[in-house]
């Protein structure tokens, strides 16, 4: 498939417009997918850190609330508190549970729930009135459900604080994985676009540079010179056009001087055969003069027989030069 250099020249300049729009793309792709790892860290991790801050809020409000009833006699009971509080928790565990982004902390939820439902039966107030013993009920039922309840939203709490850490390392990564990506893209790139900034020009000069040399060649009448060069493109086609036209100036030139080299040959034979006729008649007069001269012996007959002989002898050596 040849190519035309005007092809070529669009060839070329579609490549490095694809070059800055491949780099804008990948910029654009790496970017963005920091931009994802970064959101989806804070909507998925943050969130169970804050839910979880929550639920430990809520549990250590309802907690007081139900410490003060077991272990104050003299304690006024607030029932909007508790329930304000129990709220709290479970609106926050709720969003919890729909929030699953690391490994085990579904099951973590579903143990906490199954917990709390335990330890909410437990402060309610209808089974505190039935409790004889409540400060003995509070040490060996309330509390240590409420420090398991608390452990397990920590353990929730540090998994998913653990994830951040992680994923701020792997954003590293990415980060630190893009910025080689895009210099090497960036340095193919510059690498090409000055490849094709020093070599295409030269492309173009040296064969218009050939052309001009070999016609100014031809402007000194050196017919004989002719230009070579490879490839099928349009300077292939001057190329060919050129060599053409020198080829039949040359056919010319050669046709011109074998003409004018007979013209001079007939011109000297022309001028011969003229010497050779004023010869002749010269001779007829100078026979006619000799023949008159004896007959009547005349001076000055005899003086133009000479001179005719004289020019006859001239005339002679120019045929013979």
């Amino acid at each position: 498939m040849h190519l035309k250099i005007r092809t070529k020249v669009l060839i070329g300049i579609l490549f490095l417009f694809i070059e800055f729009l491949a780099i804008g793309i990948m910029s654009i792709y790496y970017f963005s997918s920091i931009k994802n790892s970064t959101e989806l860290m804070i909507k998925n991790n943050y969130h169970s850190v804050q839910y979880a801050e929550n639920m430990i809020q809520a549990i250590d409000d309802t907690h007081t609330t139900v410490a003060s009833l077991f272990l104050n006699k003299l304690y006024h009971f607030d029932k909007n508190t508790l329930n304000g509080s129990l709220s709290k928790f479970e609106e926050n565990l709720a969003k919890q549970e729909k929030n699953i982004t690391e490994f085990g902390e579904k099951e973590l939820s579903q143990s906490i729930h199954q917990m709390y439902l335990k330890y909410k039966s437990l402060v309610s107030a209808q089974r505190i009135d039935t409790i004889s013993d409540k400060i003995n009920f509070y040490t060996v039922n309330i509390l240590p459900l409420y420090n398991e309840i608390k452990a397990k939203i920590f353990t929730i709490s540090t998994l998913n604080m653990q994830a951040i850490v992680q994923k701020n390392d792997n954003l590293n990564q990415i980060l630190n994985q893009s910025y080689k990506n895009l210099l090497i893209i960036i340095t193919f790139c510059f690498l090409f676009t000055f490849s094709f900034m020093f070599n295409f020009p030269s492309y173009i000069a040296k064969p218009v540079n050939e052309i001009t040399e070999k016609i100014k060649e031809i402007a000194n009448k050196n017919y004989k010179s002719r230009i070579n060069i490879s490839g099928n493109n349009e300077f292939k086609e001057l190329a060919e056009a050129f060599n053409y036209m020198a080829e039949k100036l040359e056919e010319n030139c050669n046709q011109t001087k074998s003409v004018t080299t007979i013209k001079v040959e007939e011109k000297e034979i022309d001028e011969n055969k003229v010497i050779e006729n004023i010869q002749s008649l010269l001779k007829s007069v100078r026979i006619l003069l000799d023949v008159i001269s004896e007959q009547n012996k005349n001076d000055k007959l005899q003086q133009q027989f000479i001179n005719i002989q004289g020019i006859e002898e001239e005339l002679s050596n120019i045929i013979h030069q």
